[in-house]
Formats: C-alpha cells, structure tokens, sequence
C-alpha cells in the first residue's frame, strides 16, 4: 500500500521509503499504522486505538502518552515529506490521509507549511489594522502635578521636600490645612525623612503620607494613613506628627 512516498508491506510490517530503505515496524506501529492505512481519509478515534494497544498482551494498559508517542514515532517513519498525511484531529482521533493534505491545513496550522506571499501581505495588513484600532482606544497617561510643593530646611541642617496632592480641592480650607502642617513639619526637632508625600482624598476625609529616607543599607519606606472628619481642628496641636511617626 502507498502511503505518500513510501510503501506499506503489511504482509512484512515494514515501511519501505523512496530510497529504498527498510523500516522494520514493532508490533504496536505496525496494528497501529494498519488500523489507519485501513480507514485511510476517515477519523480513527482515540479510544480504538488505545483499546487496540491495550488488547496486545502486554499486561498493561495504554495511555494517552504511549499512544501519543507512537503516532510521532510513524510520522518520523513516513519522513518529511508525507509528514502531514498523519495528522491529529483534536477531541477525536487520528487520520490518515490517502494523499497530500496541504490543502487540509489552514494557514500556520503546521510547522512546516509555508504561506504564500499575498497570504503574508494580508497577515502583516489586518495586524497594521488591529494596531491603529488598539491605539485609538489608548487614552495617553495625564501627568500628576503637586498641588502644594516646598523643601524646608531642618534644625539639623538637612533639606526635606514636601509635596501635597489634593486633586481640584484646593481652596481655602484646604490650603489653611497645608499651610498648619507645614509650619508644624518645620518645628519638628527630629524629621528623619527626606521626602514626604501627601495625598488627601476628595471628600477629605483621608490623607495619605508617604514618607522615604535614604540610609546606607537602602531606602526606608514609611505610609501613614490619617482619618478625620475635621483636620483643621484635629492636626491643630502638634503631637500627632509624633503619634503618626513623622517627627521623631
């Protein structure tokens, strides 16, 4: 029997190839390849062909990886050339096609076909296409600017920066809070960091503190979280910068 160039001697279990060269196949190759030489062009199920490998007197079961093995073993067999006259329909089974599939593939379906240049051009323009719909859609970062930014000089000489974030909310009130922690952070007799971020949310109700010092073993983190329904009168005295860890 042909099977692509090379000749199926069921009679010897061999596979003869184009060259002439004799493949000796094992019990298991040669049931296999016969159950699909039979059916050749039709799906042999999975299950058959375990049920098949399972009944060869081994005293053991076959597996999905024996199997699987096996199928790529007769494909190394069949060589290159006919190496997609065996292929792998998924969820079912094997199939043995009496001739040529490139037609069966589809584009990038295997390996070894090959697409042809229009196929390529028309890859490379609905990618260009995707792109150009992907970045439209691309909403470009927005640049967070302090609201409040000042470097204050400590008792101890050292520079620390301090930034307040407060989105749209800075009015009067708001600024009135700034500026009373501010002059508290500069009366601070001990102020370990160098940088100090705040962040207040809308309702403002919340700030946020993030505090960074460079130390010789790396950089100290620090975040303080600070809930109130009125910081005007709840930062008025200056021993919550010690409670929270800001001033030392």
């Amino acid at each position: 029997m042909q099977i692509g160039d090379c000749w199926f001697d069921a009679h010897e279990h061999l596979l003869v190839d184009i060259s002439g060269c004799h493949r000796i196949l094992s019990s298991d190759e040669y049931q296999v390849l016969s159950v699909l030489a039979k059916n050749q062009g039709k799906v042999v199920s999975r299950f058959e062909l375990m049920q098949l490998l399972s009944s060869n007197g081994k005293g053991y079961p076959c597996c999905d990886d024996i199997l699987d093995s096996l199928i790529n073993r007769l494909r190394t067999i069949l060589g290159k050339k006919p190496y997609s006259f065996l292929d792998t329909v998924r969820g079912e089974g094997f199939i043995l096609y009496p001739s040529s599939t490139s037609n069966h593939h589809k584009l990038l379906d295997s390996p070894t076909s090959q697409i042809k240049p229009l196929q390529f051009a028309l890859i490379i323009l609905v990618t260009l296409i995707a792109l150009c719909g992907i970045g439209a859609h691309i909403t470009h970062p927005t640049l967070l600017v302090p609201n409040y930014i000042q470097q204050i000089q400590m008792p101890n000489g050292s520079v620390s920066e301090v930034k307040f974030y407060t989105g749209q909310n800075y009015g009067a009130e708001m600024k009135s809070l700034v500026e009373q922690m501010m002059g508290q952070i500069e009366a601070c007799a001990v102020f370990p960091w160098q940088s100090v971020v705040a962040n207040v949310s809308a309702d403002r109700k919340l700030i946020s503190l993030i505090l960074r010092n460079n130390r010789e073993n790396g950089l100290k983190f620090q975040t303080v979280k600070l809930m109130s329904d009125n910081f005007i009168i709840d930062t008025s005295q200056p021993d919550w910068l010690t409670l929270a860890g800001v001033c030392s």
